[in-house]
């Protein structure tokens, strides 16, 4: 099958609906962070999709912002050339998070918005310290960061409440599945089986190979990041179990 032939757009919505699975109410935590950006800086100039996958916010924020430049951001080689394909409107960046100089990619304008969704807590705690001061200098003042993602209570910190956090959000993915919503690994196996993407996941496999991943991330960490790195303001604006909406307005 050709590059022509394939079905992208089919694709970026099996993706969808397989990460709905994870994050039921994933539409409404992507309304609500395009609802907070128009607030916080009415309709962006430069909006950022950060560790972007296949472009699904980036998707929405261009069909609720067009007129704004959005830039997607990923390393995942098989799910950028996806987003490249089934999101017209948007430009897609390849970029290592961390990796010194990876913001590079941005271009030299200040941004004013940068969002990111079940992505964010692929890195180390350290990892994400360097991103938050990296970002401080790439988004204006009054701008703001949104993470939609997992980040632990804290195992040493709140333990009980921690494990149930994390009980709770095993039984949201079990239910999801028990209904019927595909898991992550059935569609990566059925991405395996389609002759056209070889070369894209076997460079994918080249690329993470070797990614070694510490403790997880806690929101600790991600408040103590954010407000190192000199953000104004930092605070949950939703959770469901271990799943936070992260904001911080620089």
């Amino acid at each position: 099958m050709s590059h022509l032939q394939i079905d992208w757009t089919g694709w970026l919505r099996r993706w969808d609906d397989q990460q709905a699975g994870y994050l039921p109410d994933r539409e409404e935590q992507f309304a609500l962070m395009l609802d907070i950006v128009e607030r916080l800086t009415g309709t962006p100039g430069r909006f950022i999709d950060l560790a972007c996958g296949p472009g699904s916010i980036a998707t929405r924020a261009h069909a609720k912002f067009p007129s704004t430049e959005i830039v997607g951001v990923d390393l995942d080689p098989f799910l950028l050339e996806l987003a490249r394909q089934a999101v017209p409107g948007v430009m897609f960046a390849e970029a290592d998070l961390r990796a010194p100089d990876w913001d590079e990619v941005l271009g030299a304008d200040p941004v004013d918005a940068v969002c990111s969704a079940t992505a964010l807590h692929w890195l180390d705690p350290a990892d994400l310290t360097t991103l938050a001061q990296t970002l401080a200098t790439r988004i204006r003042p009054g701008g703001v960061f949104l993470n939609a993602d997992t980040m632990r209570l804290g195992p040493t910190e709140v333990p009980r409440l921690d494990e149930l956090a994390v009980a709770l959000r095993d039984q949201i993915w079990t239910d999801s599945h028990a209904a019927g919503v595909e898991d992550w690994a059935t569609w990566w196996n059925a991405a395996a089986e389609e002759p056209a993407f070889a070369g894209l996941l076997a460079e994918r496999e080249r690329r993470f190979a070797d990614r070694h991943k510490g403790r997880a991330i806690t929101l600790t960490d991600t408040q103590n990041a954010f407000h190192k790195a000199g953000f104004a303001e930092v605070a949950v604006l939703g959770q469901v179990a271990d799943k936070h909406l992260f904001a911080a307005i620089r």
